[in-house]
C-alpha cells in the first residue's frame, strides 16, 4: 500500500493525464479529483493497518509475564541495582530484538521504520500510562529510568544495525511518548547523587 502510495500513484496520475488529454473539453478535472479521493482513502487505511499491527505486536509483548512492562516496573521498586532491572527486562529486549529482526524481513525500508517507531512510541505511552497512574510512587521511577533506557538502546540499535545509513539521523531519535516519560521523571525525581538517570 505503502509503495501504492509512493510510487506507483505519480505513474497513474501521469498516464491518466495523458489519456485525459486525448478527450476534448479538459477530461483532466474529473480522474485527478478521483485520484485525489483515492490517495485519501488509502493514506487512512495504510494508517489503520500501521496502528493494528502496533497494537498486536505491543499485545504480544504482554503474552508472557517475563515480559510484560508495567510488571517489570512494579518488580523493580524493591530493587536498588540497576543491573537487577536490566536482567528482568532481558526477557523482553530479546522478544523485541526478534520481533524488530522479523518485521525487517517482512516490510520494505520505510514502512519498517515506520511500524518500529510506532512500536517504540507505543510501549512508551504504556510505561507514560503506568507511571502517571502512580505518580505518589516514586519508588517506581528508578524501574521507569531504567526501562526506558534498556527500550531507546533495543530500538535505535536494532534500526541502526539493520538499516545502517539508511537511516536518517532523526529516526533514531525517542519519539514522542518517550520524551513525555522522561520529562515527567525529570520533573518528579527528587535530587540524587547518582546521575547514571539522569537524561
Amino acid at each position: 500500500m505503502k509503495r501504492l502510495l509512493e510510487v506507483l500513484r505519480p505513474k497513474i496520475e501521469l498516464q491518466l493525464k495523458s489519456w485525459g488529454s486525448c478527450i476534448p473539453d479538459g477530461g483532466n478535472a474529473a480522474p485527478g479529483e478521483r485520484l485525489s479521493e483515492v490517495t485519501v482513502t488509502l493514506r487512512a487505511k495504510f494508517r489503520n493497518y500501521q496502528q493494528a499491527v502496533v497494537e498486536k505486536l505491543v499485545e504480544n509483548t504482554r503474552a508472557q509475564s517475563t515480559t510484560k512492562l508495567k510488571k517489570i516496573i512494579q518488580d523493580s521498586k524493591d530493587s536498588a541495582m540497576e543491573s537487577d532491572i536490566r536482567s528482568r527486562m532481558q526477557p523482553l529486549r530479546d522478544l523485541l530484538i526478534q520481533t524488530i529482526n522479523e518485521l525487517h524481513k517482512v516490510f520494505e525500508v520505510h514502512v519498517f521504520v515506520a511500524v518500529c517507531r510506532g512500536f517504540w512510541n507505543r510501549m512508551g505511552q504504556d510505561v507514560l500510562k503506568f507511571l502517571e497512574n502512580r505518580r505518589e510512587n516514586r519508588a517506581l521511577y528508578k524501574g521507569a529510568r531504567v526501562t526506558i533506557a534498556v527500550l531507546d538502546d533495543t530500538f535505535a540499535s536494532q534500526m541502526q544495525q539493520l538499516l545502517g545509513n539508511v537511516l536518517q539521523e532523526k529516526e533514531l531519535e525517542p519519539p514522542r511518548s518517550i520524551m513525555e516519560v522522561r520529562s515527567v521523571l525529570c520533573k518528579d525525581a527528587p535530587v540524587q547523587k547518582d546521575s547514571s538517570f539522569y537524561y
